[in-house]
Order: structure tokens, then C-alpha cells, then sequence
């Protein structure tokens, strides 16, 4: 039995193109800098270390359950981060500079 190619069906691993791969690779690296360490990155989008950096490297295809994955750790809907949409910026930290003290005499 043949199916349709007008069957409209879900997307799979090897529906990924890739430019999308090329997409989630640099929300993994920024992941990466945000984070610090792949563990933290794997542990974020909920896969194994070896299999990040399996894909990262592009010897592993990827699939859609690690785009989502990605999608969501960064912020993004998954459609978003198929096409390169940048992750949302965080506000930067505040730090209170205080005044330099001086030595001697008053200021």
C-alpha cells in the first residue's frame, strides 16, 4: 500500500534539512557559552553529552525530539529555531560601582 506524497505527516529526524541543523548547531553554542560546559548544555536540553557533541560536530543527524529540546532550553518555539531566530537577550546583571576610596586627605 502506497501513501500519498500530498499526506501531510509529522516531521522526522532525517526531515531535518541542513540549514536547520546548521541552526540548532549555533543555539547549541550559544548554549555552550551561556552555560560554560557541554554537561550543563546536555543536562539542559535533556540528551546525553556524547550525542550533543556527536551532532554539534554534524556526525550525528539530529532529530526533531533534539530541536525541541533545543527550542525550549533557549526560549524559542520550535519553528523559530528551525529558521535561525536568535535567542531572546537576557538584561545584563547590574553591578553597583562604588567610588574609589582615596588615601589621605579628605576628598
Amino acid at each position: 500500500m502506497t501513501t500519498s506524497k500530498y499526506r501531510v505527516r509529522p516531521l522526522r529526524g532525517s526531515d531535518l534539512i541542513e540549514i536547520q541543523r546548521s541552526n540548532l548547531r549555533a543555539l547549541l553554542r550559544h548554549l555552550h557559552r551561556e552555560h560554560g560546559t557541554w554537561t550543563k548544555v546536555a543536562h539542559l536540553v535533556s540528551f546525553r553529552r556524547s550525542f550533543v557533541l556527536a551532532f554539534c560536530d554534524g556526525i550525528e543527524p539530529g532529530n526533531i525530539a533534539l530541536a525541541r529540546s533545543i527550542a525550549r532550553a533557549v526560549g524559542l518555539s520550535l519553528e523559530d529555531a528551525l529558521v535561525g531566530k536568535a535567542p531572546p537577550r537576557k538584561a545584563p546583571a547590574l553591578v553597583l560601582v562604588s567610588s574609589p576610596r582615596r588615601k589621605g586627605g579628605a576628598s
